[in-house]
């Protein structure tokens, strides 16, 4: 009858050698594993970032973002005052059900069943990569917008010089807001370029390198 054997069988009456210890080569996929179960998700690392503004831990906060270190001073200056960490953490804390994680090629959202991937069609790269490009801009990142520039124009400019001509340019900001507002309307692709169209013979382009997008004209 299969059943319990002898102490030492298995559960169908089959003796079964001894175990052995899993080796390392076994082990180690486990480790990793592990440590990337533990590692804190986007919602995580959101709620603390919020939490430490709440609570007036302004290195805390500081500590959970991507700020370069010439940025560290003016982090600190800008929320300096109880107020303007307050309405930070509101703001952040707001925006926790509608959170996203993205790259140039995947973007996962929250649902009641936990982070999910969302399929998309073939303009959501260029245009994800465009946003990335204006809100870095807008904020003055300027690191991280020089990175989401095409090779041609990362090989021109540096992070403080783009940043320089930003400022020294009268209609740069009026620049930013028309590439904003074409961000919803029709986007041409072709071959590796992408394409909104703004008018009067005015476009912003961006170009695929890499295997994500970077804007190659924002006129």
């Amino acid at each position: 009858m299969l059943g319990p054997g002898a102490p030492g069988g298995s559960v169908i009456g089959v003796v079964t050698p001894p175990s052995r210890p899993p080796s390392r080569r076994l082990l180690a996929p486990l480790v990793l594993l592990c440590a990337c179960a533990g590692r804190p998700g986007p919602g995580d690392v959101a709620e603390r970032y919020a939490r430490a503004l709440r609570e007036g831990h302004v290195e805390d906060a500081l500590a959970l973002t991507a700020e370069p270190e010439a940025g560290a001073e003016a982090f600190r200056a800008r929320y300096a005052s109880a107020e303007a960490r307050a309405e930070r953490a509101a703001e952040v804390r707001a925006e926790l059900p509608q959170l996203e994680a993205r790259s140039p090629q995947l973007l996962l959202v929250q649902t009641p069943a936990g982070w999910r991937v969302r399929e998309a069609g073939a303009d959501a790269a260029p245009r994800a990569a465009l946003e990335r490009f204006l809100e870095a801009a807008e904020a003055g990142r300027w690191p991280e917008a020089w990175s989401l520039l095409a090779g041609p124009l990362r090989a021109r400019y540096t992070p403080e010089r783009l940043g320089a001509d930003f400022r020294a340019e009268p209609l740069a900001r009026e620049r930013l807001q028309r590439a904003r507002a074409a961000l919803p309307g029709p986007l041409v692709l072709e071959g590796a370029e992408a394409r909104l169209e703004l008018g009067q013979g005015r476009a912003v382009r961006l170009v695929r390198e890499d295997g994500g997008y970077r804007v190659a004209a924002l006129e």
